[in-house]
């Protein structure tokens, strides 16, 4: 199977390449193909890595808008990937192995925690990154 990863400057595409080397060794991964390799029948699937980390600047905001923009301009199906450390490994894993049935459901802390403070604080939180400003797919 042949993967793509896109991603705007420091998002993490190569780390992510490494890790899924390292899980699906059969794979042949290109971290950082030129958008002219990108088009239809050239890769199995493209994964675009999101803008979740930590300190995303704008110039990481522009350049992922421009590329979500000549992915859907050339009609290529993309899946983004988010998370971070393993959590990002386990997203794109599910993205190039789908399991049936529904995603597992979340059962962090939070889910059982009921304290308000802490639910406005992690609300008010995602509200006010940067990650909730990133351009609509």
């Amino acid at each position: 199977m042949k993967i793509a990863i896109l991603g705007a400057p420091a998002t993490g595409k190569t780390c992510l390449a490494l890790e899924l080397a390292r899980h699906l060794p059969d794979l042949h991964i290109s971290d950082d193909p030129l958008l002219t390799q990108v088009r239809p029948g050239a890769f199995d699937l493209i994964l675009l890595t999101g803008l979740d980390l930590p300190r995303a600047d704008p110039d990481q905001q522009q350049a992922d808008g421009r590329l979500r923009a000549a992915l859907q301009e050339t009609g290529i199906y993309y899946g983004v990937v988010y998370g971070q450390g393993s959590q990002r490994l386990r997203a794109a894993l599910r993205l190039i192995s789908p399991q049936d049935g529904p995603p597992p459901r979340w059962a962090g802390v939070c889910e059982r925690c009921a304290d308000p403070d802490c639910e406005f604080r992690l609300f008010t939180g995602l509200k006010s990154s940067t990650a909730a400003d990133r351009p609509r797919s």
